[in-house]
C-alpha cells in the first residue's frame, strides 16, 4: 500500500514482472537495493528527502540483480499431494491421504499424510517443525556438554534472513526450514551458535571451536552456499 513514506512499482526486465517497493528513511544517507525472499520483491531504500522515482530509476539500473535474486527462487515448489520435496536431504514424495485419524509417517521415498478436511499441509508443517525441534534438541543437549555452555531456550525460526542466531542469555533460534536440508547441515548450524555462546566473533578461535564440533564444517558450508534458494522455495501456502 502506498503512502508518505512508501510506494509500490512494478519493474519490467526481460519478460518477467518484478514488484520494486521504494521505501523513504530518515536515518539513511544512501541508496540500498535488497531482496525479499519471502515475497520475491525488490526492496529499496532511499533518503526521505529524496523523490521516489529516484529510487525506482535506482531500481532499473540494477534490474539485472534484481532479476537474478528472483530467478534463483524459480520455480517455487508449493506442498501438494505428489509434490517431491527434499526432506532430511533425500528426496521424498508427499502423500495426502484422507483420514478421520491424523498421522504423519515416513515410508521408504514417501511422506504419507493422513487427514481430512483439507488440513494436510497444516498437519505438514506442524509435525516438520515438531520434528525440527526434536532433532536440535539432541544435537543442542550434545554440543552443550561438549562446550560446558548452558542453552536456556531453543527457539525455531522462520526467517527468511538467517538460519541461527544466539545470545548471551543462552537462548539459541534455529531455522525449521534446515530440516529440508542433510542433517549434517542443521549440525553444523547448530555447532556455529553454540560456539558464539563462548566466541562473540567470527575470530581463529571461534571456527577451531566450531571444528571441534562439526570437523566437516566447511562442506556444510558449501552446501548452504550452492542450495540455500532452495529452503526458501519450498512453500505451503
Amino acid at each position: 500500500m502506498d503512502s508518505k513514506f512508501q510506494k509500490n512499482f512494478c519493474l519490467k526486465y526481460k519478460n518477467i514482472s518484478i514488484n520494486i517497493i521504494v521505501k523513504k528513511n530518515k536515518l539513511s544517507r544512501n541508496y540500498k537495493f535488497t531482496f525479499d525472499k519471502k515475497n520475491l520483491r525488490g526492496l529499496v531504500s532511499i533518503p526521505k528527502y529524496v523523490d521516489f522515482n529516484e529510487g525506482l530509476t535506482f531500481a532499473r539500473e540494477n534490474a539485472e540483480w534484481i532479476y537474478k535474486q528472483v530467478i534463483s527462487f524459480s520455480p517455487l515448489i508449493f506442498i501438494e499431494n505428489n509434490t517431491n520435496i527434499i526432506f532430511e536431504g533425500r528426496t521424498k514424495k508427499i502423500i495426502f491421504e484422507n483420514n478421520a485419524n491424523t498421522n504423519v509417517f515416513i515410508e521408504r521415498k514417501n511422506i504419507i499424510i493422513k487427514a481430512k478436511d483439507g488440513k494436510h499441509k497444516i498437519i505438514l508443517r506442524d509435525w516438520m517443525k515438531k520434528r525440527t525441534l526434536s532433532i536440535l534438541e539432541n544435537i543442542i543437549e550434545s554440543y552443550s556438554k561438549a562446550l560446558k555452555v548452558h542453552v536456556k531456550k531453543i527457539r525455531l525460526s522462520s526467517s527468511y534472513n538467517y538460519w541461527g542466531y544466539c545470545n548471551s542469555a543462552g537462548v539459541i533460534s534455529i531455522n525449521w526450514r534446515l530440516i529440508f536440508a542433510p542433517l549434517e547441515v542443521m549440525h553444523y548450524i547448530v555447532a556455529h551458535e553454540l560456539s558464539h555462546l563462548i566466541e562473540f566473533n567470527h575470530s581463529d578461535k571461534f571456527w577451531h571451536q566450531v571444528e571441534s564440533l562439526c570437523p566437516d564444517y566447511k562442506n556444510q558450508i558449501k552446501w548452504l552456499k550452492k542450495n540455500d534458494n532452495y529452503l526458501y522455495r519450498v512453500r505451503f501456502d
